[in-house]
């Protein structure tokens, strides 16, 4: 049953899905009458972060043994997060805090799916680690304490579990403040505020637990994420039409392509590691100023980003030519697309489980290749999630039709 609800949580993101025509409060919303069809570009964009977020994770060993060059890593972590938070910045509704109902409704579908995937996942995670690595009870029973505290006490498997600590904080933070400042350049200068903040301290050092400096669920990394999400809004707000705009990703991939290269060539060096709250930059080995490093980490990164969107549009065209032979013909594009655009659709259960099986692999010594161990992680998850979701559908299906079986019964009996 806990294994039932473990997939049922991750197969799909608690993220809403669909770009809204409007961004206006949730009140003057119209219910819609059917279901809106998904963004594919921003559903490859999303799988695209996410074979990035595997790729940082399963680079550092390499790194470490110098197989691969440390400036790949650093680039990979420019934009692999603050991706997620941008797109989740699109979906944001400002709603009226004083409607109980409103905020309820708020809560029930934004909060409570990815806080019950945190629990669910981390106790399971907990007991594979359990068993793999051969720990104690005891060792166990401390973890789940953890789980409860979070931030940088959470190691192993549930590294990743700073992500949606975070998501929570920044979609309830962000959605108050939309919803309280409705004047947009105003939250602009509060993302600003926010990236400034983030940028002028080292490590927190107010909060401590079991022997580990750091604030629960990574609540002072939650105010860079608000940070992205309040970005992101109002990038929508301003901007939807434009995002995928050659005029706007060709200025913007040259921007970062010309970055890579002077970090490539060490002129430049900008770190962006979002958990262990490591951000730093230098220009010719000379460091930057805060003021400098909070412009970076607020333009790098949504450069970056502006940069993958229009490549995932372009990923993505292929998919509108239907005729036989250009579907013969693009079928190697095509097939990138969408599988680039199914993983898109199951980021959270490839964000929960990689790293176990990336260490399932290294501790098995199944494969020494990078991009098989890539492969793997990202595929066996994502199989997971495909398959529970058409058995999902497959068993709504049986449902419905014992219900209408049921209802015909009903109005048989009552003819009669």
């Amino acid at each position: 049953m806990v294994v039932k609800v473990f997939i049922m949580n991750f197969t799909q993101d608690s993220k809403p899905q669909y770009l809204s025509a409007n961004n206006d409060d949730e009140s003057n919303q119209q219910p819609a009458p059917h279901k809106r069809r998904r963004i594919v570009w921003l559903d490859i964009a999303k799988g695209i972060g996410m074979v990035a977020v595997v790729c940082g994770h399963n680079l550092l060993p390499y790194v470490e043994l110098g197989q691969v060059d440390r400036y790949w890593y650093n680039f990979i972590y420019w934009w692999h997060m603050p991706l997620f938070f941008l797109i989740s910045g699109f979906f944001l509704r400002s709603i009226n805090l004083v409607d109980i109902e409103r905020v309820t409704v708020f809560f029930k579908k934004k909060v409570l799916p990815i806080l019950r995937s945190y629990f669910v996942a981390g106790l399971l995670l907990i007991i594979a680690y359990k068993f793999i690595h051969n720990k104690s009870i005891t060792y166990s029973l401390v973890y789940v304490l953890k789980l409860f505290y979070g931030g940088k006490t959470l190691g192993h498997y549930t590294t990743i579990f700073w992500y949606p600590e975070t998501y929570i904080l920044g979609i309830i933070g962000t959605t108050v403040i939309i919803s309280l400042i409705r004047f947009k350049p105003l939250q602009l200068v509060i993302a600003a505020y926010f990236i400034y903040w983030s940028t002028s301290y080292v490590q927190e050092t107010k909060f401590q637990f079991l022997g580990v400096v750091t604030a629960p669920w990574d609540m002072d990394i939650a105010v860079l994420v608000m940070a992205y999400m309040l970005i992101g809004y109002n990038l929508f707000y301003f901007c939807k039409h434009y995002l995928v705009k050659w005029y706007v990703f060709l200025p913007s991939a040259a921007a970062v392509y010309w970055l890579f290269v002077q970090l490539k060539t060490e002129k430049f060096s900008f770190i962006l590691f979002m958990r262990s709250h490591q951000i730093t930059a230098s220009f010719d080995k000379v460091p930057a100023t805060h003021i400098q490093l909070a412009l970076m980490v607020g333009i790098i990164p949504i450069l970056c980003c502006l940069a993958v969107f229009g490549i995932s549009r372009m990923i993505a065209f292929p998919l509108k030519f239907t005729h036989s032979a250009a579907k013969v013909v693009l079928f190697p594009v095509q097939l990138i697309a969408r599988i680039l655009s199914l993983t898109g659709k199951h980021t959270l259960i490839i964000m929960y489980m990689h790293k176990m099986i990336l260490d399932i692999l290294r501790t098995t010594q199944a494969t020494s290749l990078f991009w098989m161990q890539v492969f793997i992680a990202t595929a066996v998850p994502l199989l997971i999630g495909i398959a529970f979701k058409q058995w999902q559908r497959l068993r709504a299906h049986e449902w419905q039709g014992f219900y209408k079986s049921l209802k015909a019964k009903q109005q048989e009996n009552d003819k009669w």
